[in-house]
Parts: structure tokens; C-alpha cells; sequence
């Protein structure tokens, strides 16, 4: 595996052992920088603005959304893949799966994390969206 060496920076992370590393959470990226830098509590709030303001923070957001769509879709589609429903019923959940993506499309840019970031349930309650949609 030539060209991931670059990246192997303390850890030995290869495109392997990348899948055994946590993600989808800012506070992730605070707490890298915090441990590698030395960074202060100040300084914390800072890259936590910079992703907010960069619109990290609204793309992993709307990544996870768009991850329990993915599940919603599976489970309503079934039936139609099973033949039990007709055109009227798969054009009915085409149209409300699209709106959704939308929405997630759409959403503000200012999506503000809390600092769990190990039991989903608890990290979903702290996020906080602010603004109107696009």
C-alpha cells in the first residue's frame, strides 16, 4: 500500500486500521488537535468555531442524517422489492425520501455539537441547529 505513508504520522493508521478509529464528530477533532498541539481551552473554542464556520460541523451532521435515511429507506422499501406494493405506493415514499434529502441539503450552516460523542443518543439530544434553511 504505496502513498498512505504521509499520513502515518504517530499512530501507524493505514487504509486498514482507519476503520477501527472513531469519526463523524467534531469534538474528535478538538480533542486530536488538543492532545498533538498542547492546545488551551481558548484555543479549543476556536477550531470548534472554525468548524462550525467552515461548515464541518453541518456535514457531518447531515452525514449522519443521511445515514438514517439510508435505514428508513431499506425498511420501507422492502415491501415494494417484495412485490406486496404497487407504483402509486413507491412513488408516494419516492417523493417523501426526496423531500427529506432536501432538508438535509438545505439545512443551516450553523449546527452547534455537544461534547459527548460516544453514546449517539446523548450526542444527537446536544445538537443544537440554528438559522433557516437555504
Amino acid at each position: 500500500m504505496k502513498g498512505f505513508e504521509k499520513y502515518a504520522i504517530q499512530d501507524g493508521i493505514d487504509p486498514i486500521r482507519i476503520w477501527e478509529c472513531q469519526q463523524n464528530h467534531p469534538e474528535l477533532v478538538v480533542k486530536d488537535l488538543k492532545e498533538e498541539f498542547g492546545l488551551t481551552e481558548k484555543q479549543c473554542d476556536f477550531v470548534r468555531y472554525t468548524l462550525m464556520k467552515r461548515g464541518v460541523n453541518k456535514w457531518l451532521f447531515a452525514r449522519r442524517q443521511f445515514i438514517n435515511l439510508k435505514h428508513d429507506m431499506k425498511h420501507k422499501l422492502q415491501p415494494i422489492y417484495e412485490g406486496d406494493v404497487g407504483f402509486k405506493e413507491l412513488r408516494k415514499e419516492y417523493s417523501k425520501i426526496y423531500q427529506r434529502m432536501q432538508n438535509i441539503c438545505k439545512m443551516p450552516r450553523w449546527v452547534e455539537w455537544g461534547p459527548h460523542h460516544k453514546n449517539m443518543k446523548k450526542c444527537d439530544e446536544e445538537i443544537v441547529v440554528k438559522g433557516r434553511h437555504c
